[in-house]
């Protein structure tokens, strides 16, 4: 997966806000990388051109082998059905559809059977048992609901896992276990995860930053600690961050239970 000096602009002419500016960079296959960066920088945009939910103003992606603005939106949405996941803080679970069923989805949306067996096996592939299954997902824990979130991205054993701040309505330990398994559950699928958390980062191979729509820094092997620091000093930068913040941050980093 590759971006290529990809731009996005929001509106026309003189008023035109660039979201992304002439960002390059590639994943590679199996790689686990944290995207962050304050508000405003970025981010979202990024993990939408990545995955040809938006159109960039101008430059490639590439994604699964294929150049997205060589293919149709049909043709795309096809792509994603069968080879991208997604993991999103909100979670989008269907609400009257059981845990099961929940996880299946991207199948039925696919025109595919949806084996049993793959269903159980992608759910024990991140801890929940079969009689989970059978509930509704307002009968489960926040951690559990992002587990089922999980299991439904990679029923399709996609190339490629998009995640958009996962763990943000998590609390830290949870948050932890829950990383914990999509990096094991994940193993070979290339994951992108957006997130603002340093903690984050412990499971990743790598850390890309984000400022003004650019690519600030690429950090491989990120400790959480220095991606505190660079995010502090990436909000300074922005005016947006301020003493209390990087308390936060340092507290978040220094916690040991990611």
């Amino acid at each position: 997966m590759a971006l290529e000096d990809v731009t996005k602009r929001y509106g026309r002419g003189r008023g035109a806000v660039p979201a992304l500016d002439r960002v390059s960079m590639s994943f590679a296959a199996g790689s686990f990388t944290a995207v962050l960066g304050v508000s405003g920088s970025g981010k979202s945009t990024l993990l939408q051109c990545a995955a040809g939910l938006e159109r960039p103003s101008s430059g490639t992606v590439r994604l699964c082998g294929a150049e997205l603005a060589r293919l149709s939106h049909r043709r795309q949405a096809v792509l994603r059905r069968r080879r991208v996941g997604f993991v999103f803080q909100d979670l989008n679970l269907l609400p009257e559809l059981t845990v099961a069923e929940n996880i299946a989805l991207p199948l039925r949306l696919d025109h595919r059977p949806a084996d049993r067996v793959d269903i159980e096996l992608a759910a024990a592939r991140v801890g929940l048992g079969g009689g989970q299954l059978r509930r509704l997902p307002a009968e489960l824990s926040g951690g559990q609901q992002q587990r089922v979130a999980i299991a439904r991205a990679l029923i399709t054993r996609p190339d490629v896992v998009f995640a958009d701040e996962p763990t943000g309505a998590l609390d830290p330990h949870m948050a932890a276990g829950v990383l914990r398994l999509l990096r094991e559950a994940a193993d070979g699928t290339t994951v992108v995860i957006v997130t603002h958390d340093p903690q984050v980062t412990r499971f990743c191979d790598r850390a890309v930053f984000l400022h003004a729509g650019r690519v600030d820094r690429v950090v491989d092997g990120p400790e959480p600690t220095v991606v505190a620091r660079l995010l502090h000093e990436l909000g300074e930068r922005a005016g947006q961050t301020g003493r209390g913040d990087l308390a936060v941050l340092g507290e978040r980093a220094g916690r040991g239970r990611y």
